[in-house]
């Protein structure tokens, strides 16, 4: 388990280290208003819908990936595998 929290650790560091930057922020900042983040994606046409929220749960993962609490999750883990 500690191996994966280390993968998960690593890879949280490389998405900030990748959106921290200002070439980074501007291209998050670009995908946001892109891709649904503050918006809705009711369309009339469902199919359209259904691809708005696909690019809309991109920009949610990059966003949850460096906003992650590691530590929180390392300890629901513990207790997991202590109960």
């Amino acid at each position: 388990m500690t191996d994966q929290i280390e993968k998960l650790r690593s890879l949280k560091t490389d998405y900030i280290n990748t959106f921290s930057t200002e070439n980074g922020k501007k291209v998050l900042e670009d995908l946001e208003a892109r891709c649904f983040v503050n918006n809705t994606t009711f369309n009339g046409d469902v199919n359209q819908m259904i691809y708005n929220e696909g690019t809309r749960s991109i920009i949610l993962h990059i966003k949850s990936m460096i906003n992650m609490d590691i530590e929180k999750i390392k300890k629901r883990q513990e207790e997991q595998s202590t109960a």
